[in-house]
């Protein structure tokens, strides 16, 4: 078994660099990005072949990234309308992206499901690989599905916000399947796991805390907030998205609702550790230092932030160190192309596309990476 991510490079020069990476034998074709044995970065190129082999990594530079304005629905409702057939997605929230595969694996909240469907020939049909049972918290069933991730072995675990828990499910799971029991958490919205060490950070809304399952097992620890709702640099207000950087900052960032802002931690931190906002922080609201309800963050490997600004419906960039950020796609809410109507996940496919759960849309929108 092997996992793969994707992550976009980029220089402080303005130049960017797809990079794939793995940790063990994977397939590469000549159009391909790139794969590495291991998970550093470089910029050398090499020689990829269509068999099975290991090669180093290989990169595509782009200057001054940018994304189509218009996206294409890969998934669900082109006109918004919600639906629970298996080409239809009501309220997706948490998603994640299979990087062998080319799959995307989607939290469909209205239907209590996780959905599994090709990125390679969409708009597909889907396959429930958990839940799809009705709303209930047998380990079979889901309230109110929120989070989703894969860990290093390809276990799937959902944060059931409406059951106060996190299920994992084996790698073979499908909608008949009973999972495990991972732990309790009050209302648990997003997770992200560090694929190194199979540490899981799931976020308890209720608690205004992100709590940390130490390998993937045990008792939660609390590794930010914990300390009441608050705007002190120890606290947190309604967090909702969580990411660890385990390849590049070895941070942990949170998206909080409450106080319109994104906090960054230092690795190993507890409840007693105090992050630093590096985006928003000065009052809910539309401006290009705001944000207004961030709901979920991806950091790249200069440390630029990608948020998806949920009231605002748009994804915003925020550099490193910088006091605003700029909106790269969305900004106004509806169903044309180039709108959004409370995203909620973003992430990027191997291609460097942006991939948006547009939730109040009932959509999966995708935004080509238009310059590079």
């Amino acid at each position: 078994m092997f996992w793969i991510l994707f992550v976009l490079l980029v220089f402080p020069s303005g130049d960017c660099v797809l990079v794939d990476q793995i940790t063990s034998t994977t397939t590469t074709t000549p159009s391909s990005s790139s794969s590495s044995s291991s998970t550093s970065i470089s910029s050398t190129s090499s020689t990829t072949s269509s068999s099975t082999s290991t090669s180093s990594s290989t990169t595509t530079v782009c200057t001054q990234p940018s994304w189509s304005q218009n996206a294409t629905t890969i998934f669900g409702s082109l006109a918004g309308t919600p639906g629970s057939n298996l080409t239809l997605l009501s309220g997706p929230i948490g998603m994640y992206y299979d990087g062998p595969n080319n799959m995307l694996i989607v939290a469909d909240y209205g239907n209590k499901r996780i959905l599994r469907f090709s990125l390679s020939n969409s708009p597909s049909v889907a396959t429930v690989i958990a839940g799809g049972n009705g709303a209930g918290c047998s380990l079979n069933q889901f309230s109110g599905t929120v989070g989703v991730a894969l860990d290093s072995s390809s276990r799937l675990y959902v944060a059931d916000f409406g059951c106060n828990q996190v299920v994992r499910f084996p790698s073979s799971s499908n909608s008949t399947t009973s999972g495990t029991l991972l732990g309790s958490v009050a209302q648990p919205a997003l997770i992200s796991i560090n694929q190194l060490t199979n540490d899981i950070y799931v976020v308890s809304y209720t608690n205004n805390a992100v709590y940390k399952f130490v390998g993937g097992s045990g008792s939660p620890v609390v590794a930010a907030g914990g300390n009441g709702n608050g705007n002190a640099s120890n606290q947190l207000s309604g967090p909702n998205g969580v990411y660890y950087d385990y390849l590049y900052t070895n941070s942990l960032y949170v998206t909080e609702n409450g106080n319109s802002r994104v906090m960054k931690y230092s690795s190993g931190s507890t409840s007693a550790t105090s992050g630093t906002v590096v985006a928003g922080g000065n009052g809910a609201g539309s401006g290009a230092n705001q944000l207004n309800n961030p709901r979920s963050i991806v950091v790249d490997s200069n440390g630029t932030l990608y948020i998806a600004d949920g009231y605002n419906n748009r994804i915003q960039r925020w550099l490193q160190n910088a006091t605003s950020g700029t909106t790269i796609v969305g900004g106004t809410s509806g169903t044309a192309a180039n709108q959004l109507n409370f995203p909620e996940t973003i992430l990027f496919d191997k291609h460097g596309n942006l991939l948006v759960s547009d939730r109040f849309n009932n959509r999966i929108q995708m935004f080509s990476l238009a310059t590079c």
